[in-house]
């Protein structure tokens, strides 16, 4: 085995060269291009065929009975000049093509359908279908061989090349193009992984205090056992993800169930990897003595907290770059599927893969003289309640509180209910972009109606503008959508929504539901698009960025001054707390003890409401600027919301946790703790 490392020595001072280098460039140049090559050239020609067939579909018209559409119907082919392209797989289907004119709809989705059958054998379907996304790997895998040469990397990319290309050569040869797709990911993302980090040392220069100490936490962290198991983990698992998605379910679905998998493994991993970096290295290095050998230099505590916090920093941005570029790719690929019909390939396009920003009904709000009559009739026509107010049982600033908030509550739910046979109108406003861009909005809606049982339909008829009524059958509870027409928008940006709760027929007549109706809060809601999926992913990066510096703050700055496992246990705390404080602020709100009970549990009762709801009032930031949940149900995350993560959550909160433990750790004898005896 010494001959190798030898071997391997003597390579990676060969390489140091100049001469060296632009070989290894130019070899490494002509080996991407013999490899990708015919790929993209493949690529490039399935391409223009969807663009024949697509030419042709829009000349079909099965009530005219011309030959594209006869050949379709009766054949399943379509005639191109020179060839006929098509299966029987598409003769099934192609009656189901036409809409009631005799024309086809969703041609592109129908031209990439056809073309499948020519697709080629030996190359992955999810790839030869997308020239662009073939074009941008070759250059990204181009451009990150030749950064690694250039910095130094060539024997990390020979070994990665050794381990990884005889299992991705195998699953090419034997056929597994899920595998081979897969495999080949890992390579280039443990590659991508290892250039990120070198050009993030380069830029840390040792020779600053602050940049200095951010240098050596770095390395530190890409040589410990714990970090490379968790990193490496990560970018095995991230390629290996869409394998464990079923292809039977909806294509949406399964683009969605990955998003939402591959962007939340991404946070936890480098949440809990920044977590445990941020308070082993200080807590250790002040238990081993290490620390001395850094502040005896010109560098300050301050300094010293500081320089970890940037090389968490900028650690979690190399793990997010990495991470995010996996995920960004593998749902260009699993979206690359085939769907099992035309109006979920729609579905998956106009729903998951956008940036919807969402419109809500304007409602009224109480007049605030009316609810203090409300009130007061309310207290003066109960007997009952307004002897326990004058026999002192009841505080009534407390009863006026609470009849506020339940008048409050029946005021709002009252406007959206609609009792059987009635119908309400709804204004929505803000919808300029959808009209101008020409995109039809959708409207989301979700009702409750009688037992809301799963098992039962309701009719529901929409009314947009002045246009038709659109009879619905729901199922309550389940959330639905329904596309609006751009007529009914006024030129304004303003739609006016009419709701029957029952089947208008002809001429305006009613079948009523069975029973009434309603819906929550963010039961009806008009979802229209301003931007597209990436945009949107690069905003969801950046607000998992600022979480992750505060908890690099908080880890950092809590270590100064704890040991490590109560420095983990109020990192994780917080972190913890800060996730869950939706759900904290829902239990608060419910939280009560009997009027009756004893005096020490409405003590405690008061105590639990002041501190809990305290602390989630603080940390209620910390998840309200979620982004998972926004990219799976495609909603637009707003640059404010990037501001408040990063600006707020990233720099402030961890200037306050490192003003907290700064001051601590200004204080603390650090000789005679890391010391023991003297």
């Amino acid at each position: 085995m010494n001959w190798i490392w030898r071997a391997i020595e003597r390579f990676a001072l060969w390489q140091e060269r100049f001469r060296s280098r632009v070989s290894l460039t130019v070899l490494a140049l002509l080996l991407v291009a013999a490899a990708a090559g015919p790929l993209w050239w493949s690529s490039l020609q399935h391409a223009q065929l969807v663009r024949e067939i697509a030419a042709v579909l829009r000349e079909a018209n099965i009530r005219e009975r011309n030959p594209p559409a006869v050949n379709l119907v009766d054949r399943g082919m379509v005639q191109l000049s020179g060839r006929e392209v098509g299966s029987p797989r598409v003769q099934a289907v192609a009656s189901g093509m036409f809409n009631e004119q005799g024309t086809v709809d969703e041609v592109p989705a129908f031209a990439s359908f056809i073309a499948a059958t020519q697709a080629p054998r030996w190359a992955p379907p999810q790839v030869v279908e997308q020239p662009t996304l073939v074009g941008g790997i070759a250059i990204g895998v181009a451009a990150l061989v030749v950064a690694a040469i250039w910095l130094g990397l060539s024997p990390a990319l020979i070994g990665i090349t050794v381990v990884i290309g005889p299992v991705v050569a195998g699953c090419f040869a034997f056929g597994h193009m899920q595998l081979f797709v897969a495999f080949a990911g890992i390579g280039i993302l443990l590659f991508l992984f290892l250039v990120a980090t070198q050009l993030a040392l380069r830029v840390l220069s040792p020779t600053g205090a602050m940049t200095g100490v951010a240098h050596t936490l770095l390395l530190e962290a890409t040589r410990q056992r714990i970090s490379a198991a968790c990193i490496g983990g990560l970018l095995v698992v991230l390629p290996l993800l869409p394998l464990f998605i079923s292809s039977r379910d909806p294509l949406r679905y399964q683009v969605q169930t990955f998003i939402a998998r591959g962007t939340g493994l991404v946070f936890l991993v480098a949440a809990f990897l920044t977590l445990l970096l941020a308070c082993a290295t200080v807590a250790f290095e002040i238990r081993d003595r290490q620390i001395w050998n850094v502040l005896t230099k010109p560098v300050s505590r301050v300094q010293y907290l500081a320089g970890k916090w940037l090389g968490l920093a900028v650690l979690d941005a190399v793990l997010l770059t990495v991470g995010g570029a996996a995920v960004l790719v593998q749902v260009s690929l699993v979206s690359a599927r085939p769907a099992g019909s035309v109006e979920d390939g729609a579905a998956l396009n106009n729903q998951v893969l956008v940036a919807r920003a969402t419109e809500r009904p304007a409602y009224t709000n109480i007049d605030p003289i009316e609810l203090r009559d409300a009130v007061n009739r309310e207290i003066e026509n109960d007997s009952v309640l307004r002897g326990e107010i004058e026999a002192g049982a009841k505080s009534e600033s407390d009863v006026v509180r609470q009849l506020r908030v339940q008048k409050v509550t029946e005021f709002a739910t009252a406007q959206r209910t609609i009792a059987a046979g009635a119908s309400r109108s709804y204004s929505f406003s803000g919808l300029l972009p959808a009209r101008n861009a020409g995109i039809a909005p959708m409207l989301r809606y979700s009702f409750h109606s009688g037992p809301d049982s799963t098992h039962e339909v309701y009719p529901v008829s929409f009314l947009f503008g002045d246009l038709p009524p659109e009879l619905i059958e729901y199922v309550p509870v389940q959330r639905n959508i329904i596309e609006i027409p751009l007529e009914a928008i006024a030129d304004d940006g303003t739609l006016r929504v009419t709701i029957v709760n029952g089947a208008m027929m002809e001429g305006g007549r009613i079948v009523p539901a069975p029973w009434s109706m309603n819906f929550d809060a963010d039961g009806l809601e008009v979802l229209h698009r301003v931007g597209g999926f990436e945009g949107n992913f690069l905003r969801a990066m950046l607000v998992d960025w600022g979480k992750l510096l505060f908890i690099a703050a908080l880890g950092v700055s809590a270590a100064g001054f704890l040991s490590f496992p109560v420095a983990v246990l109020v990192a994780m705390t917080v972190f913890i707390v800060g996730s869950m404080s939706p759900f904290l602020g829902i239990a608060v709100e419910q939280f009560a003890v009997p009027i009756d009970a004893p005096w020490f549990m409405q003590v405690f009762e008061a105590f639990i409401r002041g501190f809990v709801g305290s602390v989630q009032w603080l940390l209620a930031p910390f998840a309200s600027v979620g982004s998972s949940t926004d990219l799976v149900d495609g909603r637009v995350i707003p640059w404010g919301s990037v501001v408040r993560a990063v600006g707020l959550i990233g720099l402030v909160w961890s200037a306050l946790a490192f003003a907290i433990g700064g001051l601590a750790f200004s204080r603390k004898e650090i000789a005679i703790y890391s010391g023991g005896e003297s």
